[in-house]
């Protein structure tokens, strides 16, 4: 049968005879690299909601149902499975309790700083577990509040244990007295979730224990699927949303694998997102020093527009800031998805410097707080000029926002239709000591 003879009725015929829908989510229990050089066949798979992931001049990597390597052969297309080199290097890797119990000797030693605990269950019932940094760690200050999350897909392993070790360096750097990361913990809460999906990552598998896509099961705003709500959704995303939902982060990145490259909004549209000058000075700041990224021949300067480089609905990063102001970006940390663990530190090294300095940048921003924890409103920012920057709004009492370097006025309304007027500046230059750059506002 030839490739291009095939109609789309004879595609979608094959596909009714394996393909569930969660939310429109195909399971991913297999995955291929398919070649397909012009990628003729990716509108086609994105249709009947298979994920699709990292193309390039050769073709792309595709996750299905178990029913997905007969449709292939049906095509005619050539296709590789994934994944087939990882035994090797598998049983080096801790299991989920083994990183817990990791992380939970070194809180208990750092009760001061660090403070663990968790933000509900995977599918398989282990624990999702979040290390808070701050110098309060206990009080639930009015600071900047930033996330790194690990490990969305369970077979993209590096990000999981990068994450531990850079825990463990910045408890010892601030032991040390080293002044930037003193700064930062005495000025910050630093959320760090090192996976997202243990389950995943005791299997090697890119899905939940429930074979589901993690990064393709948010709300987005450009489908039908556009109501920021947590019911239907796979456990370990309803405690994602449900943790973000009682936070006010404003910065923060997730770490998958599979290239090198820092990826920013919007994946799920070529529409312009808010800011996007900014998030690409955000996301060069990252590339810019670490070995591979800057340098990557495909993509410029180390990163790219998810859209531009391909198409995904239900992605962490758009819902985090469509629907929460969390200026998101998604990097990607290593070609090979599972390295030898004898690996993990030199990707450390490599990121070491890219992380802090990313961290730093929450303090570029400005933001309110109310006395009264109970406040919320709406906020309408102007920059010098007198251009609409954004209207937002908040909740508890608190609002903050990363900013392009300027002056900015907000213009404040709280539930009762009280009016009040905030001047801030914002500096792209980190400055010691680290203020957060919050006004308290009193009734």
């Amino acid at each position: 049968m030839n490739l291009r003879s095939l109609t789309p009725i004879y595609i979608l015929l094959v596909f009714l005879n394996f393909i569930g829908n969660s939310f429109g989510h195909s399971s991913v229990e297999v995955g291929f690299f398919v070649y397909d050089e012009d990628q003729s066949y990716i509108k086609t798979f994105t249709e009947q909601n298979l994920a699709i992931d990292h193309p390039n001049s050769a073709g792309y990597e595709l996750y299905g149902p178990k029913g997905l390597e007969q449709y292939l052969k049906d095509l005619k297309l050539e296709y590789v499975p994934l994944d087939e080199g990882l035994d090797k290097n598998f049983g080096e890797y801790p299991y989920p309790e083994e990183i817990y119990s990791r992380l939970k000797i070194l809180v208990d030693q750092n009760p001061d700083i660090l403070q663990s605990f968790s933000i509900g269950k995977s599918s398989k019932n282990r624990e999702l577990f979040v290390v808070k940094i701050s110098d309060n760690v206990a009080i639930d200050e009015f600071e900047p509040e930033f996330k790194y999350i690990g490990n969305m897909h369970g077979n993209e392993i590096v990000g999981r244990d990068m994450l531990v070790l850079f825990i463990e360096d910045l408890v010892n750097r601030y032991r040390a007295g080293e002044k930037d990361v003193v700064n930062i913990i005495n000025s910050t809460e630093i959320f760090i979730m090192p996976t997202m999906n243990p389950d995943g990552s005791a299997t090697k598998s890119r899905g939940n224990d429930h074979w589901q896509d993690l990064n393709r099961n948010f709300p987005d705003f450009t489908t039908s699927d556009n109501v920021n709500t947590v019911k239907g959704r796979e456990p370990e995303t309803q405690a994602v949303m449900n943790w973000q939902k009682s936070r006010h982060f404003s910065l923060s990145a997730n770490f998958h694998g599979g290239s090198k490259v820092v990826n920013y909004p919007w994946d799920t549209t070529g529409d312009p997102a808010p800011l996007t000058d900014l998030i690409r000075d955000l996301s060069l700041l990252y590339a810019s020093t670490v070995p591979g990224f800057y340098d990557n021949p495909r993509f410029a300067q180390g990163v790219t527009n998810g859209f531009r480089w391909y198409h995904v609905d239900g992605g962490m990063q758009d819902w985090s800031y469509n629907w929460h102001n969390d200026l998101q970006v998604t990097i990607e940390l290593s070609n090979n998805k599972w390295p030898s663990y004898s690996e993990i530190p030199n990707y450390y090294q490599d990121n070491k410097k890219a992380l802090l300095s990313f961290l730093m940048k929450i303090h570029q921003g400005a933001g309110f707080y109310f006395k009264d924890p109970l406040m919320k409103g709406k906020v309408k920012i102007l920059n010098a000029i007198n251009k609409d920057m954004g209207a937002f709004v908040f909740e508890k009492g608190e609002f903050y926002k990363v900013l392009p370097s300027g002056k900015y006025t907000f213009n404040i309304e709280d539930q009762e239709g009280r009016n009040y007027k905030l001047f801030a500046l914002v500096t792209d230059q980190i400055t010691y000591p680290l203020i957060p750059n919050l006004q308290l506002i009193k009734k």
